[in-house]
């Protein structure tokens, strides 16, 4: 009755604390820097075990990060290429990127790419990996941009977004701390999209430092 669906709104308003304080501690201190007693802590909670359970463990706590934002990522992306069958390199590296762009929290900060950023510090971008077959806008969007690419550079696509993710919401967070208006943030961020594009499109080396044939 009445006390259960109080119960239930209070245990989803600790889950969604929980998991805004989990992406905010991971983007400032990468997933090691920080215990699951310390986001419970963070995010007001007076049991230190309440991370253990709501979620279980920190892995589960990163996949519920994941799954509070990438729907709204996923969906923007889809609007992004609606009826851009033969979008370039640049305008697939925008609807990869924007979604990060736009996406803020309560404070003003892009706190899912930071968050992200705090996961490839990590190393555990594996776990983002692992959920890909359950965002399938996203999906189809890397397979475009690795079909667009030069044959010797697709093959790294995975390696080399892993090494480009953190440039990318590095200028974010600049673009964000030096608030510089609307057009020039704009313009700030297409130049990241541009490097991002270059980057991934750029010819391999091979190790004597020559371009493949």
């Amino acid at each position: 009755g009445m006390a259960s669906r109080t119960t239930d709104k209070r245990s989803a308003a600790t889950r969604l604390a929980l998991i805004e304080t989990a992406e905010r501690l991971i983007a400032g201190h990468g997933l090691d820097g920080i215990s699951l007693r310390q986001i419970a802590a963070e995010a007001g909670c007076a049991n230190t075990n309440a991370v253990a359970y709501h979620f279980g463990s920190k892995e589960a706590l990163v996949e519920a990060v994941i799954r509070h934002r990438v729907p709204a990522l996923e969906a923007r992306r889809g609007e992004l290429l609606a009826g851009q069958d033969e979008a370039g390199l640049n305008a697939m590296c925008d609807a990869l990127w924007r979604p990060f762009f736009e996406q803020v929290d309560a404070a003003g900060h892009h706190s899912y790419a930071a968050f992200l950023t705090g996961l490839f510090r990590s190393g555990a971008l594996p776990l983002r990996a692992a959920m890909s077959a359950d965002y399938p806008v996203t999906e189809a969007l890397l397979a475009r941009i690795a079909a667009a690419l030069p044959r010797a550079s697709a093959g790294l696509l995975p390696q080399r977004l892993a090494l480009v993710t953190p440039p990318v919401t590095g200028a974010l967070r600049l673009i964000a701390e030096s608030g510089p208006g609307p057009d020039a943030a704009e313009h700030r961020f297409a130049d990241a999209v541009a490097m991002s594009a270059a980057a991934l499109a750029a010819p391999p080396q091979n190790h004597n430092g020559t371009d493949h044939p």
